[in-house]
């Protein structure tokens, strides 16, 4: 059994661990005049939101400092983020400014919880933006890669986001080409992102096992993981890179 007084010393140990965690991941500093407050929630970026102290003793102004427009810039989505930043600010009764998200009049006493609720309002809205930033620069790319095929094989011979059959189910594919040889091809572009791989394998795979299938076209965009560009390479007729000449896309015919 063990001794109280070893179990004793052990809480204070984890104690002292448990402290010394916890201002790591939660701290204070100061710049010039201005006081800052590093939190333990973060960005989509990996960044961690930090916020900025204004007034007191009594009661203060909370605020990201711009820290969220700033994120967005890094992107070029501050379109897309402002106009999350004003859903986000009126779900958690928080103000906006077209830069700053922030709290007016908060009592000190209520610090703790305002700069909670801002940091993960601040995280909230670059985690929308990002979705959607990811949806517009997805329609980009389709949209560059149907006119692109559209250049190569002729407007009339490519149809944007078509649907086929597998030998399981259904899939959606960016652009159908009628192919000079009389085989239809299907294309679809591939980002890095684990889900993207995983996807466009799981429907390479089940159409090419049709009894006829269809040419199989994958377009990388991004920089590929050897073995996940090996994996879609297994699946797919032929795997291409965006930054592919046109020759390239010709042989699919």
């Amino acid at each position: 059994m063990v001794s109280d007084a070893l179990l004793r010393n052990d809480i204070s140990a984890l104690r002292q661990i448990a402290d010394e965690v916890a201002r790591e991941l939660a701290f204070a500093r100061t710049l010039g005049n201005d006081v800052f407050i590093q939190t333990p929630i973060s960005f989509p970026s990996g960044r961690s939101v930090g916020v900025k102290l204004i007034g007191g003793p009594v009661t203060f102004t909370v605020t990201d400092n711009g820290a969220t427009m700033r994120e967005a810039e890094l992107i070029g989505a501050e379109d897309i983020c402002r106009r999350e930043a004003r859903k986000v600010a009126s779900e958690f009764d928080l103000k906006f400014n077209s830069w700053e998200l922030f709290e007016a009049d908060a009592l000190a006493e209520r610090l703790p919880g305002i700069i909670s609720i801002l940091a993960n309002a601040a995280a909230l809205t670059m985690i929308r933006t990002s979705d959607k930033f990811a949806e517009r620069f997805g329609l980009r790319r389709r949209e560059e890669l149907s006119a692109r095929l559209s250049r190569i094989f002729g407007e009339r011979n490519v149809a944007k986001d078509v649907e086929f059959a597998g030998a399981a189910r259904s899939w959606s594919f960016d652009a159908k080409v009628a192919l000079p040889s009389g085989r239809p091809g299907l294309f679809s572009v591939v980002t890095p992102a684990p889900i993207s791989v995983a996807f466009a394998y799981s429907k390479l795979d089940d159409v090419s096992r049709i009894e006829k299938p269809p040419f199989l076209g994958a377009v990388l965009e991004g920089i590929f993981d050897p073995g996940d560009k090996a994996l879609l390479a297994r699946a797919a007729r032929r795997v291409f890179l965006a930054s592919d000449a046109d020759d390239q896309f010709r042989l699919a015919a």
